[in-house]
């Protein structure tokens, strides 16, 4: 028997015990396996017959790591989703080379196409970024199922709602001719819960919100600032310079500036920046790090405006991350000034057609 059928008998899939499968983002900076052999309370890390599987065991159970995709590890189990999720958020916290998926709200809300929507969750928490600072968007999270799952949806698009619509979690009923039905849930953090016939339906489903957040990903890197050789064969020719900074329009505007900069670069999760911030009226410049990636990026922020100067190298999850969760933090309606980048934010076809 295969690793990979070993595997699919491993994983129950059953409605009492759904199969979890968490994706991490990884930077690997020699061989990937030796990166899991790092990883703190490890019984036994097992290579397959699958160059790109492995089995981890760990005193909370077992992992099957799948790194086919060299970017985005599959990391697949039937443990409990708490210890499961906790082992791994102890994982990204300590580490630099991994982090979380960090779906925007979009690529929640249809995360496939025709899929039967079973359960809606939006989280929306206004006052961790403000500092406590009232507005009239505070706090909400609402959870809806059945109808009410769509129902939930129009009320929030609503004029004045916008603002804190943010799709945390959805759960969809998947149909297929050839593979069968799966219910499916994920959470903006990339956390997905399966049950059903089909495991290699869950893997496409998967696969396919990977796919669309990459898209995201890799367009912001593309924007990254560098200098580039007019002729490579010839570098006393001079360089250019391409790329330019990321513009965020919000639809809201920020009450306090020094507050909200407080805030954000303040090293703590979920956005992992640190920076010094240099206010002057209305507007801030903001000279910062990644600690993600330990990368420098800068920011221009006004009142109801970002610009992110990624550089070159840096790491275009980290404007997924920052992106996120300014939606869930302060404004779920906030906006690419760049089309392709708004593109993909939204999961349009557009931002994977320009790759």
């Amino acid at each position: 028997m295969t690793a990979r059928a070993q595997m699919a008998e491993f994983l129950a899939m059953n409605a009492s015990s759904p199969t979890k499968t968490f994706v991490l983002e990884a930077h690997p900076k020699g061989e990937p396996a030796a990166l899991l052999a790092g990883f703190s309370d490890v019984k036994s890390l097992t290579a397959t017959d699958d160059a790109y599987l492995f089995k981890l065991s760990t005193a909370e159970g077992v992992f099957w790591v799948d790194q086919l995709d060299e970017r985005f590890w599959s990391f697949h189990t039937d443990m409990p989703t708490d210890a499961a999720g906790s082992y791994l958020n102890k994982q990204v916290s300590n580490r630099r080379d991994l982090d979380w998926l960090w779906l925007p709200s979009e690529h929640l809300r249809d995360p496939w196409p025709g899929a039967q929507r079973r359960k809606t969750r939006t989280k929306f928490e206004g006052t961790k970024l403000l500092g406590g600072t009232s507005s009239e968007f505070d706090d909400l999270k609402l959870q809806a199922s059945g109808q009410g799952a769509v129902l939930l949806d129009r009320f929030l698009h609503q004029e004045g709602l916008r603002a804190a619509a943010a799709y945390d979690a959805v759960e969809v009923v998947v149909e297929d001719d050839i593979y069968g039905i799966i219910r499916e849930g994920v959470n903006r953090r990339g956390r997905f819960a399966v049950s059903g016939d089909s495991l290699e339906l869950h893997f496409q489903f998967v696969q396919n919100i990977v796919d669309r957040y990459r898209s995201l990903v890799t367009l912001a890197e593309q924007k990254s600032i560098c200098w580039r050789h007019v002729n490579e064969d010839d570098p006393d020719a001079g360089a250019r310079l391409t790329g330019g900074p990321i513009g965020i329009r919000f639809s809201r505007s920020i009450p306090d500036l020094e507050v909200f900069i407080d805030e954000l670069f303040s090293s703590r999760d979920p956005f992992r920046l640190w920076g010094i911030a240099k206010v002057s009226g209305d507007e801030a410049e903001v000279e910062a790090v990644d600690l993600h990636v330990g990368e420098q990026l800068s920011f221009d922020i006004g009142e109801q405006w970002m610009r992110v100067y990624l550089r070159s190298g840096g790491c275009g999850n980290t404007i997924a991350r920052l992106v996120s969760n300014l939606q869930h933090r302060f404004d779920a309606a906030l906006s690419f000034t760049d089309p392709e980048l708004q593109a993909a934010l939204q999961a349009s076809p557009l931002a994977s057609s320009s790759l």
